[in-house]
């Protein structure tokens, strides 16, 4: 696939909400979904599975709450881990995750699947 960066941006563009900032210029493959595009962990894993979905690539590796460790907290666990995060080690690594760019997607494209980093 070896537009697939073209594509991608293609896609991020069309699930982007309405009257985001303009980043149509700005699509980096270092861009984070959660970080970057300001991605709540629901609209990431609508946007996976429709990415996975249009560009055949097998999710069954993907779990939203490696990259965003929230994605499965209640919302009181995330405000009193963020409370605690200045001082506290265990806090700050609950909210801390890892990253989910743009160059993941694409090299998923590439390849056909979803890889996820062993030491994850």
């Amino acid at each position: 696939m070896d537009d697939a960066w073209l594509q991608l941006q293609r896609f991020i563009r069309e699930v982007r909400a309405p009257g985001a900032f303009n980043i149509d210029e700005q699509l980096t493959r270092d861009m984070d979904l959660y970080h970057d595009l300001d991605w709540e962990p629901p609209k990431i894993v609508t946007a996976m599975r429709a990415w996975g979905e249009r560009f055949h690539v097998d999710l069954r590796d993907f779990d939203v709450a490696c990259y965003v460790p929230s994605a499965n907290m209640r919302k009181r666990e995330v405000l009193l881990a963020a409370l605690k995060s200045p001082f506290s080690a265990k806090a700050r690594e609950s909210l801390g995750g890892h990253s989910l760019t743009l160059g993941m997607l694409e090299a998923a494209m590439k390849r056909g699947w979803w890889e996820r980093d062993p030491a994850l």
